[in-house]
């Protein structure tokens, strides 16, 4: 009988070469997995977060109705360059004109009631005169009585008793004239006090500032040199008293408006820097900063939100009016720590960890770490300025991995 079957003998060569494979395996290196290192190094952590908002000029006016009426025609379009008071529609006008002139009529009415209550002023001092003048009269009738008796006695001539004489009829005709006027004043005196006639003045007076000041806004003129943002609505339209007309802005200084969340519009203050992107210009960055911020936080949807107004410098384009744009603020900067990348620190049972390139193999190492931002971290101990750790998103990092740094 034989020993070994055909059958026997491959089994056994097959046994063979499993066996010096798991031993060739064994004893081969393990694959190298090329992955991306990222190196501990010292520098600055500058903390900022990210908003948006909208571009606008920094001056700009808004023209609203004074008063109900029609668009009678629009004499210009968006975009258009407008001098201050140039015109860029015209209202229908007809009640301000027909105000503007009942408003002269009462303005007249009112002078003349002031003219006649002053004469009550006349009047006063015209009596204050008679007084006065028959006073005048009484001394020089007292005068040509005792002069008229010395001439009897010739102790007077008389000549001296005709200048005496004179000076009496002299006085009696001016009372005469005084008591004339008098009774001529006090014919026209209306009944209105002075005081009244002055506030009825001061009040038709306002009247027709009013109705004068519509009468211009009716030519709907341009408040100040710009550009027509908001152009007026079509003609035959129907505005009523504080409905937009028109907008009007100086496009060459422009400015961003923006909304922040609480907890970052606590973090910022007037200067801080701000970079200002826009997807319809990519790669192109506009540098500027805090110009002011609002006194008290609003109420936005679910959002508690503080507004922020941010200078543009010049940049390598214009930014468009109404355009929105991103916003990334700094809000502080953290000199001399040991940064790593944010990605390369992972969390485990509420731990901080990093992948520690040691001898071409990675090893979990715990890290204590601070304040971040959207790149970079802080590590506060665990890691030496210049460690390598794991850093690449394409790759499932394990500890034991051996890897080449790429």
């Amino acid at each position: 009988m034989k020993v070994f079957s055909r059958r026997n003998l491959i089994l056994l060569a097959v046994l063979a070469a499993a066996v010096a494979g798991l031993y060739l395996w064994e004893r081969a290196p393990a694959p190298v997995t090329p992955v991306r290192i990222a190196r501990a190094h010292e520098g600055n952590l500058a903390q900022r977060f990210r908003t948006n908002g909208v571009v606008e000029p920094v001056d700009f006016r808004e023209i609203h109705a004074l008063a109900p009426g029609r668009v009678a025609a629009v004499l210009v379009k968006e975009g258009d360059r407008v001098k201050a008071g140039e015109s860029l529609a015209r209202l229908d006008d007809s009640e301000a004109r027909a105000a503007v002139a009942e408003a002269n009529g009462q303005v007249l009415e009112a002078q003349q009631a002031v003219a006649k209550a002053r004469s009550r002023a006349t009047l006063n001092q015209l009596e204050a005169q008679i007084v006065a003048a028959k006073a005048d009269l009484a001394l020089a009738t007292s005068n040509q009585q005792r002069d008229e008796v010395l001439l009897k006695q010739r102790a007077i001539s008389q000549l001296e008793f005709d200048e005496s004489a004179a000076a009496c009829q002299k006085a009696s005709e001016h009372l005469a004239e005084l008591e004339k006027e008098r009774d001529a004043e006090a014919r026209d005196l209306g009944p209105l006090e002075e005081q009244r006639a002055k506030a009825r003045l001061e009040q038709a007076q306002t009247l027709l500032q009013n109705a004068q000041n519509r009468l211009r806004a009716a030519q709907v003129p341009s408040p100040l040199d710009g550009t027509v943002l908001a152009k007026p609505p079509r003609p035959g339209t129907l505005v009523s008293t504080g409905d937009l007309l028109a907008k009007v802005g100086d496009t060459d200084q422009l400015q961003v408006r923006a909304f922040i969340d609480q907890p970052d519009f606590s973090s910022i203050q007037t200067g801080t820097p701000v970079e200002i992107t826009s997807n319809g210009f990519p790669g192109e960055v506009w540098h500027g900063e805090v110009q002011s911020l609002s006194a008290e936080l609003t109420t936005i949807g679910k959002r508690v939100v503080g507004e922020a107004v941010c200078s543009i410098k010049q940049g390598p384009s214009s930014l468009p009016v109404n355009s929105n744009v991103d916003l990334t603020f700094t809000s502080r900067e953290i000199p001399g720590v040991l940064l790593v990348p944010i990605d390369a620190v992972v969390q485990k049972n509420n731990r901080n960890y990093v992948y520690l390139l040691k001898h071409g193999v990675l090893a979990l190492q715990e890290v204590q770490v601070g304040a971040s931002n959207t790149d970079s971290v802080i590590v506060r101990s665990g890691l030496n300025p210049g460690d390598g750790v794991f850093n690449d998103l394409e790759v499932q990092p394990r500890e034991g991995l051996r890897v080449q740094p790429r």
